[in-house]
């Protein structure tokens, strides 16, 4: 199985937007942070049904620090 990572790193600027990589790839720009992760956990679904890949979500703190999606949301990092 091949292995895949969805990057959403942190964007502090309110006019810039929001990153989605896979890998090293840039997937697509969005206008919210929200938006950029709707689309992370569905291109997930689709890499996992289509083509059988383990793919993971990091989020990116303020703070600088890499988390899976589920743990941002325990720490308290709103969707």
């Amino acid at each position: 199985m091949q292995q895949t990572t969805l990057y959403v790193p942190f964007n502090a600027s309110t006019r810039s937007p929001w990153i989605l990589r896979r890998n090293a790839e840039l997937v697509g720009q969005y206008a919210t942070r929200e938006e950029a992760l709707r689309h992370a956990v569905s291109l997930t679904a689709t890499l996992r049904a289509q083509y059988g890949h383990v793919v993971d979500i990091k989020v990116e703190d303020e703070a600088g620090h890499w988390s899976a999606a589920g743990e941002a949301r325990e720490a308290g990092v709103p969707d």
